[in-house]
């Protein structure tokens, strides 16, 4: 689970140009939805690993990978990706990602 230490934790100008096509004020009622859609992603994940269901989790992962990177959460979405491939316990990592890069998302706008 490495390799998505090395990507940044955000595509700033990627989120910047979702901004400035979007405006401020709708931005802001977005980024609310995607961070509740990434919470329910990562509560899904954790449930499905849990209960050994592999495609479920599997599923989750892929959801979490694209709905991170559609926002420019990169490292977000590059964990989720290792996850998709090969379902394992993030342990606190996945936690920790999310919160970093929520508050990230925050910060960008």
């Amino acid at each position: 689970m490495n390799s998505w230490q090395d990507h940044p934790a955000i595509d700033l100008p990627m989120v910047r140009t979702l901004v400035n096509a979007v405006g401020v004020d709708a931005f802001d009622g977005m980024r609310g939805q995607f961070v509740d859609d990434l919470k329910n992603l990562v509560v899904a994940y954790k449930a499905a690993y849990a209960r050994s269901d592999t495609d479920e989790a599997r599923a989750a992962a892929h959801g979490l990978k694209g709905a991170a990177g559609n926002i420019g959460l990169v490292r977000l979405s590059m964990i989720a990706s290792a996850l998709e491939k090969d379902p394992t316990d993030p342990g606190r990592d996945l936690d920790i990602i999310l919160d970093e890069s929520i508050a990230h998302l925050v910060a960008a706008s």
